[in-house]
């Protein structure tokens, strides 16, 4: 990637990286939101910020999951969202029916696996919006 398209990324919010200049010898780079689901390394953001400041210390920062707002509001919305029903949800992510449904009551508390599951599952259906167009079937 060119210098020229390196800056204008890092000053672009909907990029999902942020610079900033912590101190006048370091900069931090930042992935804050993740783009069409990609997910850089500490390296990726590392050599991205050594391209555009070769005579800083930088200090590379990952795309963090907060998992906070990840609660059974949320799914509902999204199973709503992308028309999946529960029997998807065993299938695809090999959680039993059982367990599933004792979610769904209340009895079996979301930990923070189940919620980055969660997470990362409705984020293929998001990533793919355009190409399911393509296969939804009306009825």
């Amino acid at each position: 990637m060119e210098k020229d398209q390196l800056k204008s990324l890092a000053n672009d919010s909907e990029s999902g990286i942020k610079i900033t200049n912590p101190s006048h010898d370091c900069i931090k780079i930042q992935q804050v939101h993740l783009v069409n689901g990609y997910m850089l390394t500490n390296k990726e953001l590392f050599i991205m910020a050594k391209q555009l400041y070769s005579d800083k210390k930088i200090i590379p920062v990952t795309y963090s999951l907060d998992i906070n707002d990840i609660k059974l509001d949320w799914i509902t919305q999204k199973m709503e969202e992308y028309g999946i029903y529960r029997k998807d949800i065993v299938r695809q992510l090999a959680i039993d029916k059982q367990t599933l449904s004792d979610i769904f009551k209340g009895k079996v508390a979301l930990s923070p696996i189940t919620k980055a599951a969660f997470y990362y599952y409705f984020l293929t259906f998001e990533i793919n919006r355009n190409l399911r167009k393509k296969f939804n079937v009306k009825g």
